[in-house]
C-alpha cells in the first residue's frame, strides 16, 4: 500500500510552514507568498500525489501514453547527429513500453497538457527550471545536472569511462573528446573527471577529420571521424541509458519516495 502523505509532509519537503502550504493549495490571495514558494509547493504536491481537495485533484489527468522530448536548437552537425541518435533510441524504448515520443523544440516551455512526462536533453539549468515552472507533470533531465533534487537526472557514467580509458592507455596520458554540453554544471563535472578534455565544437575550430594526434578517448559515435588513429571509443549502451530514463519516468509517475534521483549510466 502506498504511503498516504499529509500536509506536514508537503511542508517538510518544501521547507515551509504547514500554514504556507495550506494558503497555497487553497489559493489564498490575501497572504503574501512569493511565486517561487508557490511553485515549489505545487511541485511537491505533484511529486507526492497529494490530493487535499478538488484543486489538487485537478493535477491528476488521464494517461496520454505520450512522452515529450525537448531538444535545444543546435548549429553543430555533430550535436544534431547525437540528438538524432538519442531521439531514435528513446522512441524505440518508449514504443516497447507502449508509449509514443513527441519531439518538442526549445520554444515549448509553456504548459504541456498532452503528455505524461517531459524529458529535457542537454539543456542548461535556467531552461530546465523554466520548463519545470510551467508544468506539473514528471520532468526528467538527460545529460544535464540540476541542483533541484526533486527531479530525476540521467547522465553518462564518466567515472566508468575514465576507468576504461586508463585500462586501455595504461596511464592518464590521454584526452577526452566530447560534445560541449549546454549544461555548465555537467561541463565542470567532465573537466574535473578527466586529465584533459577537448570540447566539440568549442575547442576544435577548423579541425579536420582524423587531425587529432596522441591518445584520444571518445564515447559519442558522432565524433569518430575526429578521433584520429589514436582514438579509443569507450562507447556505452544508449539503449540501456534510455531504459533507465523510462524507469525514472515510472518512478516519478508512481510517486515512489526516497529513491536515488542522480543516475549515471
Amino acid at each position: 500500500m502506498s504511503k498516504k502523505y499529509t500536509i506536514r509532509d508537503i511542508a517538510r519537503q518544501a521547507g515551509v510552514s504547514v500554514a504556507t502550504v495550506s494558503y497555497v493549495i487553497n489559493h489564498r490571495d490575501d497572504q503574501r507568498i512569493s511565486d517561487e514558494t508557490k511553485k515549489k509547493v505545487w511541485q511537491i504536491v505533484n511529486l507526492l500525489d497529494y490530493r487535499p481537495n478538488s484543486s489538487a485533484k485537478s493535477l491528476a489527468t488521464s494517461k496520454t501514453y505520450n512522452i515529450a522530448l525537448i531538444l535545444r536548437r543546435e548549429e553543430s552537425l555533430f550535436k544534431r547527429s547525437e540528438q538524432l541518435a538519442v531521439a531514435d533510441t528513446l522512441a524505440s524504448v518508449l514504443q516497447s513500453h507502449g508509449y509514443h515520443l513527441l519531439l518538442q523544440s526549445e520554444e515549448s516551455i509553456t504548459r504541456i497538457d498532452y503528455a505524461d512526462a517531459i524529458l529535457c536533453y542537454d539543456t542548461d539549468t535556467e531552461f530546465f527550471n523554466r520548463v519545470g515552472d510551467n508544468n506539473m507533470i514528471p520532468l526528467i533531465a538527460i545529460d544535464s545536472l540540476t541542483p533541484l533534487q526533486i527531479f530525476f537526472q540521467v547522465c553518462t557514467d564518466y567515472t566508468g569511462l575514465k576507468a576504461r580509458a586508463e585500462a586501455r592507455f595504461g596511464s592518464e596520458d590521454y584526452r577526452y573528446l566530447c560534445l560541449a554540453p549546454n549544461n555548465a554544471e555537467l561541463g565542470r563535472l567532465i573537466r574535473a573527471t578527466f586529465p584533459a578534455v577537448i570540447f566539440v565544437p568549442e575547442d576544435v575550430a577548423g579541425l579536420t577529420a582524423g587531425a587529432l594526434s596522441g591518445n584520444i578517448l571518445y564515447s559519442q559515435q558522432s565524433l569518430a571521424s575526429l578521433a584520429g588513429p589514436g582514438g579509443f571509443c569507450a562507447s556505452y549502451s544508449l539503449q540501456e541509458k534510455m531504459e533507465q530514463v523510462f524507469a525514472c519516468f515510472e518512478l516519478a509517475a508512481n510517486r515512489v519516495p526516497d529513491c536515488e534521483h542522480n543516475l549515471f549510466v
